[in-house]
Order: C-alpha cells, then sequence, then structure tokens
C-alpha cells in the first residue's frame, strides 16, 4: 500500500471517528440506552389497599399522613382529619409513573431536574409510603420538575443517582391545605340573616347586605361620591368580608388552640346569625401577614340547624389559617382608625 492510500485511510477513519462522536453527542447517550424504559418506577398496586402512612418532605414543611381506626388523620397538624383523596390522588400518581427517558446520574446535576437533596431551592419532594406489616417504606423517591409533551415528571429513587424522565402526573402534595379535610364550613352569605362586628350591624336584604348603627369616622373624610356619606374603611371591609367568611372555607393550616390565642392583638370578634335561633361566634386575629380564625357556636335555640349539626364539630379545639389570597381582603379590618 502506497503512502497516498494510507494517508486517505488514517483520515477517513479519522473523519469517521468525529462524525460518530458527534453523533452521539448530539443523540446523547440516552437515546440508544432503553434498558428499564416503559418500567414503573414504583410498584404500590399490589399493596395499595394496606398503605397507611404517608410522607412528604420539600424544603422545611413535611406532611404525614396516619390511617387509624378512625380514617387519616395529619400527624404534623396535631391529629386534623385527613382529606383522603389527595392522598388518593397521590398514590395513583405514583403508580402511574413510568420511565420514559434515561437523564443524568451525576448528583451535580440533579438541581438542573428538581432532584438535588438536600434542595436549597426546595423543588424536590422526597416522598415516602408505607404499608400494613412492613417497618421499611415501600416506596421512597424524589419527585422533581414536571415536564410537558409529553405530560411528565423528573424522578428519581432515594440512594439511586440515575434520574429518569417518567410519564404521569403527581400533586403537589406538600402544602398543607391540600391535606387538610374540608372545606371546614360552606354556608354562603344568602343563607345568613345578619351579622354584628365592632359595633357594626350588617343585615341581610334583597338588595345585599347594609349597614344599621355603623359608627361615623372621625374626623369626617370628603364624601366618597357627590351627595353621599362617607364611610368607615373598616365597615366596607365588613361589607366584603364576614358576610362571606363561612363560605367554602377551606383552610390553609390548621392547629391545636392555643391559651395564647385569646389575647393576641388586635382581635376581630364577630357574631354571625345563620337563623332566627342560632349564631356562630367568630374570632380573627393576624400572626405576621397571616389571618387566623377561630370558629365556635353561640346562641342555639329552636330547631336543629343542620349546616352547623355538619360543621360545628369540625371546630371544636382547632384553629384555621385563612387561605393566602383571601387574608389580604381582611387587612383593613385590622387597620387602625385614621388619625385627626
Amino acid at each position: 500500500m502506497n503512502s497516498g492510500r494510507m494517508v486517505r485511510l488514517v483520515m477517513g477513519l479519522a473523519v469517521a471517528a468525529v462524525v460518530v462522536a458527534v453523533a452521539m453527542r448530539v443523540m446523547g447517550p440516552n437515546k440508544g440506552d432503553t434498558a428499564g424504559l416503559g418500567e414503573a418506577v414504583v410498584d404500590l398496586a399490589q399493596v395499595a389497599a394496606t398503605i397507611n402512612r404517608v410522607e412528604v418532605q420539600r424544603g422545611t414543611t413535611a406532611m404525614v399522613a396516619q390511617r387509624g381506626a378512625g380514617g387519616w388523620t395529619l400527624a404534623t397538624r396535631d391529629g386534623f382529619p385527613a382529606r383522603e383523596s389527595a392522598l388518593q390522588e397521590l398514590v395513583r400518581g405514583l403508580i402511574s409513573l413510568r420511565k420514559s427517558q434515561r437523564m443524568t446520574a451525576m448528583p451535580e446535576r440533579h438541581s438542573e431536574l428538581g432532584l438535588a437533596w438536600p434542595d436549597p431551592m426546595n423543588e424536590a419532594r422526597l416522598v415516602r409510603v408505607y404499608a400494613e406489616g412492613s417497618e421499611a417504606p415501600v416506596a421512597e423517591l424524589l419527585v422533581g420538575r414536571s415536564v410537558q409533551s409529553p405530560l411528565g415528571v423528573f424522578v428519581r429513587t432515594v440512594g439511586d443517582n440515575q434520574a429518569w424522565r417518567c410519564t404521569g402526573t403527581m400533586p403537589t402534595g406538600s402544602d398543607p391545605g391540600e391535606w387538610i379535610a374540608g372545606p371546614v364550613s360552606d354556608i354562603p352569605a344568602d343563607f345568613l340573616l345578619s351579622l354584628e362586628c365592632n359595633g357594626v350591624t350588617l343585615v341581610k336584604g334583597t338588595g345585599g347586605w347594609s349597614v344599621v348603627d355603623a359608627p361615623q369616622p372621625q374626623p369626617q373624610p370628603p364624601p366618597a361620591t357627590p351627595g353621599g356619606e362617607p364611610e368607615d374603611p373598616k365597615v366596607s371591609s365588613l361589607r366584603g368580608t364576614l358576610p362571606y367568611l363561612l363560605s367554602g372555607l377551606q383552610p390553609e393550616n390548621v392547629r391545636r388552640e392555643r391559651p395564647e390565642d385569646a389575647s393576641r392583638p388586635q382581635q376581630v370578634e364577630a357574631t354571625i346569625r345563620v337563623d332566627a335561633g342560632h349564631t356562630v361566634d367568630a374570632r380573627l386575629w393576624k400572626e405576621g401577614d397571616d389571618v387566623w380564625i377561630r370558629l365556635a357556636t353561640g346562641e342555639c335555640e329552636g330547631e336543629p340547624n343542620a349546616k352547623l349539626e355538619e360543621f360545628a364539630p369540625k371546630w371544636a379545639g382547632w384553629v384555621f389559617k385563612l387561605p393566602s389570597w383571601k387574608a389580604g381582603q381582611y387587612k383593613a379590618l385590622f387597620d387602625a382608625p385614621p388619625k385627626p
């Protein structure tokens, strides 16, 4: 073989090697490796009926639900009843996960998928599921970011650096509000008759809620509309908030009532008349930017009220945090009156 042919052969082999290397880099090492694709991430279908504990941790927030003789309760919320449908949805999500693409196995790149642990970004969720007769979890995995087209999520099992893109969906499962059994009240404003708060009485009429015996603000600001009488901001806030307080109340958090709750500063107390013989006593206060509420039955005469019989047992001994989106609407109730 002459030197010219040898040179051309060597150059051809070099070019072929470069082409293969580029192709592999573009395709990625996962394209040709189909091992494990289509398999379930966890095998829970056989033990789903015996699951008795579910734990989810994200950052410093942990939720633990435990099944006992009386049903599911939240161990991390003083034993308040848990929303069983939320737990079923989480387990169904775990069962549905199927491996669709092998991702990185390098721990330093797990954060790119929301799978780092510990996770300073609070993206990863550590999920543990226990079943009857087993002290160790029957499933323990980290759930990362959701992805689209096709719908899926990044997952890896604890103790294994190999990350996967999986088809299927997973509920958030780390927000306390999702696991709290509720609503804790569902009494629409149209069902109420009146309410009293801070010397103001609101009465339900055909044209909406009208104010009687409302104190006038001091000093008097300019009328809000030509010829109209100014209304205290607190009165306006009362009109737009308290009549709807008991309607579809799904708390964002819950805890046992504490002795110090009775002496919280700037408390707002209201008496809500549900019917001619029944009232609800509501007490609200702020803790930072959060608004907490205590509910209790007040006057109780005449025929039983079906709504109160349904919801009042859920209030005894508990206080509830209003959803963040709703708490801002109550801000004016706690503001100091305008100074002269």
